[in-house]
């Protein structure tokens, strides 16, 4: 059950993985008009142009997501914690889209939903172990100190 269940949430960041480096990377590379999305969507906004966003997508949830695809691939301790923080950054980063752009397009009701399960999954990824962050960081700075 574990097995596929790591297995469904390695799919889940990689497929968040790759496409925020695509959207990230497009608005790094075209700061006006990425993947052909118009700047009058930024007027209100902080942003004159898609390039502090395409910088924080592609850094934040395409490296971010492509980092915790190996980290439930290796099945490290650290996959209930990197759920949990790339699950809330994705929710709030759609979010924050929808708010800005004021507007509410079918692309951010699934990946809102995606966010909210990888939130739920870090829940259950933290209560299976019965791990706490204080555990975790005791087993770590043994490590060290036998290093």
């Amino acid at each position: 059950m574990m097995k596929r269940f790591r297995l469904f949430l390695f799919i889940i960041h990689g497929m968040v993985g790759i496409g925020a480096l695509v959207g990230g990377g497009s608005c790094i590379m075209n700061p006006t008009s990425p993947l052909g999305a118009p700047s009058s969507l930024l007027e209100g906004s902080p942003f004159t142009s898609y390039l502090i966003p395409g910088i924080v997508l592609f850094v934040f949830l395409g490296i971010g997501n492509c980092l915790g695809a190996l980290i439930v691939f290796r099945n490290s301790w650290l996959k209930g914690f990197a759920e949990g923080i790339l699950g809330f950054g994705l929710t709030v980063w759609i979010i924050v889209q929808v708010i800005v752009i004021d507007t509410i397009a079918f692309p951010h009701i699934v990946f809102f939903c995606i966010g909210v399960l990888q939130s739920a999954s870090a829940i259950i990824l933290l209560l299976k172990e019965k791990a706490t962050l204080c555990e975790h960081l005791s087993k770590l700075r043994s490590k060290i100190r036998k290093a």
